[in-house]
């Protein structure tokens, strides 16, 4: 009987995790918008991340780390220049 993979501990090998500081909204579903242009379902991100900026106090406007796994490490290039956000490639793999 095979075990599934906790995507919150541990990263499938296919898939490269990579860490996307957004600060709102538009920027998290502007991300999300690319990632299922580049990979349609194949793709993970973390969950609440909407109750979890909306949640936030009004003073908190330093940017949210949120990860993402795709397929494609070139995928984190690609968002960070089109969209002008900050992503860092996840060390702990």
């Amino acid at each position: 009987m095979s075990t599934s993979l906790d995507p919150l501990k541990i990263t499938a090998p296919d898939l490269h995790r990579f860490f996307v500081y957004v600060e709102s909204h538009k920027e998290w579903y502007a991300i999300m918008s690319e990632a299922r242009r580049w990979f349609g379902k194949n793709w993970k991100c973390q969950s609440k991340v909407r109750r979890k900026l909306t949640n936030r106090p009004f003073i908190t406007n330093a940017p949210m780390p949120v990860w993402f796994e795709v397929p494609d490490p070139g995928w984190s290039t690609w968002v960070a220049t089109k969209l002008g956000v900050r992503v860092v490639v996840d060390v702990d793999k």
